[in-house]
C-alpha cells in the first residue's frame, strides 16, 4: 500500500463516524503545510534576500496546488458516497464545518480591529483608509460570510484577502458533488458520464481564465471561483489515475527529486505569464508522485514537524494577513513613530494582497530583515497550532455532529458490491447488482460514514 493505512478510532463516533479502515496521503498533507508557508513569505512584505527571491515573489502559485490537492482527497475520501441526496447533505455539512468556523472567527478578529480604528478615528486619529471603507467595508461583511468574496461580487479582496480561496473552494465542492449525484441518477446508464461531465467543467474553466484572466492565473475576487473548479478538476483526475495504477509498484525516488525540482524552476519562471495557466498541470504531476509516498523525499517529509505543518496548514493560511496586517505592519508604525525613521515605501511592489498592498518594509541590511522573517514565520506557526486546536477541531467536531443528524441513514448499494462491509459493528455480505434501491438501514444501525483523509 503506497498510503499509511489507519483505522478510525470507535471515539470518532461522536463526530459521526464509525470504525473504518482507511488511507492518509501523510506526504502530501506534510507539502500541503510546506506550501502554506510559501504563500505566507509571498504575502510578507519585508524587503530581504528571502523576499527577492523569484521562486517566493511567484509562491502565489502554490494556491493553485491547493486545489488540485484539494480535488485528489476529496475525490478519495468522498467521491464514491456522493451518489444520494444524503450522502451530499452530509459532505456539505462536513466541508462547512471544515472551513467556516475559523473563517468566520478570523473575520470577527479583523472586525473587532477596525472597530478599534474607528474608536481611534473618533478621537481624532487618522488614516489613509478610513475604517470601514474600501476593503473593510460594513457590506463587504455579509458578502465574506457568505462565502462570496471569490464570484466577482466584490471589486477588490476585502477583509481576510487570502479567503477568497476558501470562498472558491466551497462552492467548487457543490459543483463537485451535484456532478457525481447527476452521474449516479440521471445519467447513470450513460458509461463515464460523470468523467466526461468533469472533464468539461475542467476544460471550460481553463479557458475562460485564458480569455478573460487579466494576470495569468492570479485571478482571485473575479475570476477565483473559476481557478479553483479548473485546479481541483485536474485533481479529480490525478486521483483518478492513481487509483488506476495504484497496484503498480513505482520506484519513484528519482521522479520525486525530479518534480521538486522541475517545480522549483517553474515557479521561479512563470510568474504571471500564460504559463501560469499550466500550475494546475504541473502540481498534478507533483501530487501523483508523492501519493505513492515511496521515495527518499517522501521519507524526509514524514517527520514530525512536517506532518504538524501540514495539520495546522489552514490556520497557517487563514491567519497570515491578520499576523502581517497587525504584529508586523502595525509594530513597525510605532517603531518608526518612536525612533523617527523611516522603513516602509508605497512604490509600487508586488506585496501583501487587499489592504496593505504596495507597502513594503525596508530595513536595511540583511540581518535584521531575515531575522524578521523567521519570528514572522515562528509567530504564524505559534497561532496556527493554538488556533487548530481551539478553533478547528471543536468546529469540526460540531458540524460533524450536524451531519450525523442527517438521520436518514442511507448507504448507496454501489458501495457495497464485490466485498463485505462493516455496518453496525457486523461484517454482512455484500449485495449483489441486482439488489433494487439503495439500502436503507434502521434506525438501530449505523452507516459506514466518510472520515477525514487530511486537512483539506
Amino acid at each position: 500500500m503506497p498510503a499509511t493505512v489507519v483505522n478510525t478510532s470507535p471515539a470518532n463516533e461522536a463526530s459521526g463516524s464509525v470504525l473504518e479502515t482507511r488511507i492518509h496521503f501523510g506526504v502530501l498533507d506534510s507539502w500541503r503545510g510546506v506550501a502554506a508557508l510559501l504563500v505566507a513569505l509571498f504575502h510578507l512584505n519585508i524587503l530581504s534576500s528571502i523576499y527577492s527571491l523569484h521562486f517566493i515573489r511567484n509562491s502565489y502559485l502554490f494556491v493553485d496546488f491547493f486545489f488540485v490537492l484539494s480535488g485528489f482527497v476529496i475525490s478519495h475520501s468522498y467521491g464514491h458516497r456522493l451518489g444520494t441526496l444524503e450522502g451530499v447533505g452530509r459532505f456539505v455539512m462536513r466541508r462547512l464545518g471544515r472551513l467556516w468556523p475559523l473563517h468566520a472567527v478570523v473575520l470577527i478578529a479583523f472586525i473587532v480591529v477596525e472597530g478599534g480604528r474607528a474608536i481611534s478615528t473618533a478621537r481624532g486619529a487618522s488614516f489613509v483608509n478610513p475604517p470601514f471603507t474600501g476593503a473593510t467595508s460594513f457590506h463587504s461583511i455579509l458578502t465574506n460570510l457568505l462565502f462570496g468574496q471569490s464570484l466577482g461580487i466584490e471589486q477588490q479582496l476585502t477583509w481576510n484577502p487570502p479567503s477568497w480561496s476558501i470562498c472558491a473552494e466551497f462552492w467548487t465542492y457543490l459543483i463537485f458533488a451535484s456532478a457525481l449525484l447527476a452521474g449516479a441518477t440521471w445519467l447513470r446508464r450513460i458509461s463515464f458520464a460523470t468523467e466526461y461531465l468533469l472533464g468539461a467543467l475542467m476544460a471550460g474553466s481553463a479557458c475562460i481564465l485564458v480569455l478573460f484572466a487579466r494576470h495569468g492565473i492570479d485571478a482571485t475576487y473575479d475570476l477565483g471561483f473559476v481557478r479553483c473548479i479548473y485546479g481541483f478538476m485536474v485533481g479529480h483526475l490525478t486521483y483518478r489515475l492513481w487509483q488506476a495504477t495504484s497496484g503498480v509498484r513505482f520506484k519513484t525516488g528519482f521522479l520525486e527529486v525530479a518534480v521538486v525540482i522541475a517545480v522549483a524552476i517553474y515557479v521561479s519562471l512563470a510568474g504571471r505569464t500564460g504559463y501560469s495557466f499550466l500550475a494546475p498541470l504541473v502540481f498534478a504531476a507533483v501530487v501523483f508522485v508523492f501519493a505513492f509516498e515511496a521515495g527518499p523525499i517522501s521519507g524526509l517529509m514524514l517527520n514530525r514537524g512536517s506532518v504538524w505543518l501540514g495539520r495546522i496548514s489552514y490556520s497557517i493560511y487563514m491567519w497570515q494577513a491578520f499576523i502581517i496586517f497587525n504584529f508586523i505592519d502595525r509594530a513597525v508604525a510605532v517603531l518608526e513613530k518612536v525612533t523617527g525613521q523611516t522603513f516602509t515605501t508605497t512604490a509600487p511592489v508586488e506585496v501583501a494582497t487587499g489592504i496593505d498592498a504596495g507597502k513594503l518594509i525596508a530595513f536595511g541590511g540583511q540581518v535584521v530583515p531575515i531575522l524578521a522573517t523567521l519570528f514572522f514565520v515562528a509567530l504564524v506557526i505559534a497561532v496556527a497550532s493554538a488556533s487548530y486546536y481551539l478553533i478547528e477541531q471543536p468546529g469540526q467536531r460540531l458540524f460533524g455532529r450536524l451531519a450525523h443528524g442527517l438521520r436518514r441513514q442511507v448507504v448507496d448499494r454501489t458501495n457495497l458490491f464485490g466485498e463485505p462491509v462493516l455496518l453496525a459493528g457486523t461484517l454482512v455480505p455484500p449485495l449483489s447488482p441486482e439488489s433494487p434501491g439503495s439500502f436503507v438501514l434502521n434506525q438501530d444501525s449505523r452507516p459506514v460514514e466518510p472520515v477525514e483523509l487530511v486537512n483539506s
